[in-house]
């Protein structure tokens, strides 16, 4: 709830001393107060805003699009999620204990059926499309990236496309 200090103060004053000098003192006096007042309304305000918005996609879209100040959401920013599919080859069943069934070739034409690089490799959980409205630079890029890092969760990684 918001209070007006001044206005408080005004109308708690006695009728018979309100006078514009006085009038005039205590609203100087109420400025200070009145300045805190509005600060810790700010300040609250921001931090029930971030707590309403969680590590959905939907609140992440509704985060970038309200910083970016972008009312049309079709035209705005999009989350398109990565599902890494694909095929492994394997040397023996999956099911069963194979622990004693290791191979070893020593020919220089074998098969290599998995390179642990490339399975340890880092890859992206979603990307952020970037709409055309929003200007590509090191600054927009920097709060975009802040953005999605707050709301995201832990464990997904993303990149940017424009």
């Amino acid at each position: 709830m918001k209070i007006d200090y001044t206005k408080l103060a005004v109308l708690l004053l006695p009728t018979f001393l309100r006078q514009p000098l006085m009038i005039a003192l205590l609203r100087t006096l109420m400025d200070p107060i009145q300045e805190i007042h509005d600060r810790h309304h700010t300040a609250r305000d921001k931090r029930l805003y971030d707590l309403e918005h969680t590590s959905q996609i939907c609140y992440i879209k509704d985060a970038l699009n309200k910083e970016f100040q972008i009312t049309d959401y079709s035209a705005g920013f999009e989350i398109e999620d990565i599902n890494a599919k694909g095929n492994w080859l394997t040397a023996y069943d999956e099911i069963g204990d194979f622990k004693d069934r290791h191979t070893i070739v020593e020919d220089e034409s074998y098969l290599i059926l998995w390179d642990e690089e490339i399975i340890k490799k880092p890859t992206v959980s979603f990307t952020v499309i970037i709409p055309i409205s929003v200007e590509w630079n090191d600054y927009n890029k920097a709060r975009i990236n802040s953005i999605v890092n707050k709301y995201r969760l832990a464990s997904r990684t993303f990149n940017t496309s424009y």
